[in-house]
């Protein structure tokens, strides 16, 4: 399928188009899950979807499936029992998602959580806005396949796969200019459009490498703009490591601690503690030192014990953090 005959498939109205166009309104109380009514705050938000139905579809993998979103119709507040992937083909798309009023522009991506609320705009004619809906399963298995050095966007993916949270996270991804989402996304709909026994697994892949393009624009844009600050629990996360593998700990194993890649892990401890990974490091070790030349320990052995193989370089930056040599500041203790 060429790519001209995808964009005259998608822009072309249903019958429920037109009838929405006309005036007509879709009665939402047929789709929520009177029954299964999702507790937010105190409030009561209704579900929409049956992931019997709505992960099962020809041509797609087990567990995904990608649907349009029909134009002239707004859809009520709602939360899932899947992950949701949203995706504006064309135009833009209004939301309010977990009570925040955002628009979705052009080749631009929304990934929610199963429990976050959301609501969509109407959509205008010139408006196509296509929904990927995600199983766990499949979820892991895509992550284990593309996202398995960790980064933000995996931290993400990995808490819609615990139990133990509320599952009200989203993520804004504005990957406008991101060439290869486009491609990705408009592959994907081709398979889905005219499916081929092989079309299951070209999905597969073609999802793995969305979630890969995701990651890098979502990070990249981290570091360019400025991110918000790494949330306190994980920065002090983080220092706790870092206090308990001083002598040997690396960047990338703090990254792979707190499921963040190292670039966005190193840029965001800069932006919160002032202090970027190794001076941290070296804080903490020396911190260490000192804690053992309180006990007695010689230069040498306290040296030793925290990493430091050379001994001029711990003599320097000794000097810098404590004004004195080892030798001076245990002198300094009382006998």
């Amino acid at each position: 399928m060429d790519l001209t005959h995808l964009d005259s498939l998608l822009l072309e109205l249903t019958d429920s188009e037109r009838a929405y166009h006309a005036g007509a309104r879709y009665d939402w109380n047929d789709a929520f899950s009177w029954d299964h009514q999702q507790g937010i705050g105190e409030k009561h938000i209704h579900k929409i979807g049956d992931p019997t139905q709505a992960l099962h579809q020809e041509g797609m993998p087990e567990g995904l499936s990608i649907v349009r979103n029909s134009r002239f119709n707004p859809v009520p507040e709602h939360v899932h029992d899947y992950v949701e992937i949203s995706y504006v083909y064309r135009g833009h798309a209004p939301q309010v998602v977990n009570g925040e009023q955002l628009t979705l522009a052009q080749n631009e991506v929304l990934l929610l959580d199963a429990a976050c609320p959301h609501a969509v705009g109407e959509l205008g004619e010139h408006d196509l806005m296509l929904s990927i809906v995600i199983s766990r399963p499949m979820l892991r298995r895509s992550l284990e396949q593309s996202l398995s050095s960790a980064s933000a966007v995996s931290q993400f993916l990995l808490n819609a796969l615990n139990d133990e949270t509320d599952h009200r996270g989203h993520v804004h991804f504005r990957t406008g200019n991101s060439r290869r989402v486009r491609r990705y996304m408009q592959e994907m709909l081709c398979e889905l459009l005219e499916p081929t026994t092989a079309s299951p697994q070209i999905v597969s892949r073609l999802f793995e490498l969305l979630l890969v393009e995701l990651m890098q624009s979502y990070e990249a844009a981290l570091l360019q703009t400025g991110a918000p600050a790494l949330p306190s629990a994980q920065v002090a996360a983080a220092m706790s490591y870092i206090e308990r593998h001083a002598c040997d700990c690396t960047l990338n194993d703090l990254a792979r601690h707190l499921h963040l890649s190292p670039n966005y892990t190193s840029a965001l401890l800069k932006r919160q503690t002032g202090r970027t990974f190794m001076q941290l490091v070296q804080e903490s070790r020396l911190t260490r030192a000192a804690a053992l030349l309180d006990t007695g320990a010689t230069a040498e052995a306290a040296a030793r014990e925290v990493g430091y193989a050379n001994m001029s370089f711990f003599y320097k930056k000794f000097a810098e953090r404590y004004g004195c040599t080892p030798a001076a500041y245990r002198r300094r203790l009382p006998r």
